[in-house]
C-alpha cells in the first residue's frame, strides 16, 4: 500500500472547480450567475451559463442538429452569447458540452 501525501485527497473527494475557481455550493450561492435554460421534451435540458460563455461559436459549429446559435441581439461582457434555439431537436449527444472551452454548457438527459 502506498501512503498519500499530507493534504491530498482521492479524486472522488476533490471538489470540481469552475473556470472562475468556484466550487459546488459556491457556484449556486453566487447571485450574479445567470443561466439560460431551455426545457426540452422528455425532461432534457440545456443550460448555458452566460457569464462564462464568450461566444466563440465552437458549440454552434459542432452541433449536429443545429440546436444552438449565437444571440446577435444580446451583448454580455463584450461578446454575443450562445442561445438554445431548437431544444426539441437535441439528442443529448453532449458534443457541445464536451468541446466548450469555458465549461459554459451543461446538458441533462432527464430522468
Amino acid at each position: 500500500m502506498t501512503a498519500r501525501g499530507a493534504g491530498s485527497r482521492p479524486a472522488s473527494e476533490t471538489p470540481a472547480q469552475t473556470p472562475n475557481g468556484v466550487t459546488g455550493q459556491g457556484l449556486e450561492a453566487r447571485g450574479r450567475v445567470e443561466r439560460a435554460a431551455a426545457k426540452c421534451p422528455s425532461a432534457r435540458r440545456i443550460i448555458i451559463n452566460r457569464d462564462w460563455c464568450k461566444g466563440c461559436g465552437i458549440c454552434v459549429s459542432v452541433c449536429p442538429r443545429d440546436v444552438l446559435a449565437i444571440d446577435q441581439t444580446a451583448w454580455t461582457g463584450g461578446f454575443h452569447p450562445v442561445i438554445v434555439v431548437r431544444p426539441e431537436r437535441c439528442t443529448v449527444c453532449r458534443i457541445c458540452e464536451l468541446l466548450c472551452p469555458d465549461l459554459a454548457i451543461e446538458v441533462f438527459a432527464g430522468e
